[in-house]
């Protein structure tokens, strides 16, 4: 049996510029995130006939087809099964998925979930060697094409990369492909400063990102001043990161997300807008919507004396605090 698992994330400042070709008409910025320990996993059993067996933990859903050529184009599970033909097994295989993410909770679950599955169908495919730095940003690459498959609108680069490699990163894609750095961050002390809630709702990514792509692709003229500060705020953010230090951070995080919620009118939701009020009000310093708004979940930045103050707060509210940390580790597979 094979094992994979890949964490989630959360996107410290500017996300949605990762998406082509947007980063190129700010002059490509850095889109800067942090992975945490909510996991999307596969199990994968080989079969010895040609059967295609999909369990899906997180949905509830099951899929049994008797071999690859019976996969339908379209299903509840097209990205599994999408996947599953790209690699074109020989042998048959039961792949069981799951995801701690919420569904729709803005926080890369699904693009953790295509890693960790690419993961586990590389070894299957390719045997038992590691995962080249090359090999990496070739399968981020295929991943993320799938995806685009799936949800009919461009998808984005960020997710992939926590996904795969882990820690607090700088994504940045360039005229020549996408470059990665690492932030020398304490994930530790930065987990103490951070909260995460879900507000129950699913976002709806897809929609707000190709608005707001094909009104900079219009050239209009209000999309085009709020991704210009998104922009700033990211290059702001990373130098801010690389100081080695959090200090700072909760300004620039407050002036992205504020950039952010005038992109679309969709993308903050009276629900969130309230557990946000309430929060500051018990002493949060800074709050951003996950991923592209819509629903889904709101990151806050917090002084760590009153972290349980402000978790009390939205649960009373009616939020749904998850417990995560910050986390260096990215992919993992492993063979049993």
């Amino acid at each position: 049996m094979i094992r994979s698992s890949a964490p989630t994330r959360i996107d410290l400042a500017g996300g949605t510029l990762d998406i082509w070709p947007l980063h190129l008409f700010f002059g490509n910025p850095p889109t800067l995130n942090a992975a945490i320990n909510l996991y999307a996993t596969v199990e994968l059993k080989p079969r010895r006939d040609k059967r295609i067996v999909v369990f899906s933990k997180d949905l509830n859903l099951r899929a049994e087809f008797s071999s690859l050529s019976a996969i339908p184009e379209r299903h509840p599970l097209n990205l599994i099964l999408k996947t599953v033909k790209f690699y074109a097994p020989k042998k048959g295989l039961e792949l069981t998925t799951d995801c701690q993410a919420p569904p729709g909770s803005g926080i890369g679950g699904s693009s953790a979930l295509n890693i960790a599955l690419h993961g586990a169908l590389n070894a299957y495919s390719e045997g038992p060697s590691g995962l080249s730095r090359t090999r990496k940003n070739r399968l981020i690459e295929i991943a993320r094409n799938i995806e685009t498959q799936i949800i009919s609108v461009p998808a984005g680069w960020q997710d992939y990369f926590p996904a795969m490699f882990g820690g607090a990163l700088s994504v940045k894609p360039g005229l020549s492909g996408v470059g990665l750095k690492r932030i020398p961050l304490d994930l530790k002390e930065m987990t103490r400063q951070f909260v995460l809630c879900y507000t129950g709702k699913p976002r709806q990514s897809g929609i707000n990102n190709w608005e707001v792509t094909k009104r900079t692709v219009d050239g209009d003229k209000k999309t085009l001043g709020h991704l210009e500060k998104i922009q700033q705020a990211a290059r702001d953010m990373e130098r801010v990161l690389f100081r080695k230090t959090t200090q700072g951070m909760a300004p620039v995080f407050a002036r992205e997300w504020k950039a952010r919620k005038a992109l679309a009118p969709g993308i903050s939701t009276p629900e969130m807008d309230g557990l946000i009020r309430s929060a500051m009000r018990k002493g949060a310093q800074a709050a951003k919507v996950c991923g592209a708004g819509g629903g889904g979940c709101v990151a806050f930045i917090v002084n760590k004396d009153r972290k349980n103050q402000v978790e009390e707060e939205l649960r009373t509210q009616g939020g749904q605090v998850l417990d995560f940390r910050f986390v260096q580790r990215g992919l993992r597979v492993q063979r049993f």
